[in-house]
């Protein structure tokens, strides 16, 4: 089992589907896409390889930006309210994915990802209600982070999905939803 990942596809914005082509745009996006091609070469009837490019993972102790939309949950008291989507994964969710991957030693490429989209600004306020914290939201600050247009904004706020019939697998790996996941994570 290769975990990969969305970088592969080298966008920061938009909706990745199965037509979607690879074009790393860096040093990381390359070397999983390069990691993939030689795993994939060892494949045989005794080898079984499963490629998995899950979206941002999150959970107790992750890396990433996830630690830093906490930090700011819990130190600002008004927030952007943007409307946006972004693909995610919850560790425990994606554990299960690997976990049923095993069980049925399956092969191919995967996309797993939670059952919803997860938007910043309710993630944001889910994290603040968790440690008994309110965020005010407003769309005061919308024209501005248009405006900024720079790569962590588009991170953060943009919208970046994997379409959602790409994650749809017989086996039902989804073992925690969103609000629960966050409250999980916080605690």
């Amino acid at each position: 089992i290769f975990l990969s990942s969305m970088s592969v596809y080298g966008i920061e914005n938009g909706v990745i589907d199965k037509s979607t082509p690879l074009k790393p745009n860096s040093a990381y996006g390359k070397s999983k896409i390069e990691a993939e091609e030689l795993i994939n070469e060892l494949q045989d009837d005794s080898f079984t390889v499963s490629t998995l490019r899950p979206p941002m993972v999150y959970g107790k102790g992750c890396r990433g930006n996830y630690p830093r939309l906490v930090g700011l949950a819990l130190k600002t008291l008004i927030f952007p309210k943007v409307d946006n989507k972004r693909s995610m994964i919850y560790i425990d969710n994606l554990s299960e994915f690997v976990k049923q991957l095993i069980d049925n030693r399956s092969a191919g490429l995967f996309f797993p990802q939670n059952a919803e989209y997860v938007n910043t600004s309710e993630m944001v306020r889910l994290v603040a209600e968790a440690h008994g914290k309110r965020v005010m939201m407003t769309k005061l600050f919308n024209p501005l982070l248009r405006l900024l247009n720079v790569s962590t904004v588009n991170k953060v706020f943009g919208d970046l999905v994997y379409e959602m019939s790409m994650s749809d697998y017989e086996n039902d790996y989804r073992v925690c939803g969103l609000r629960e996941s966050i409250k999980v994570t916080e605690e």
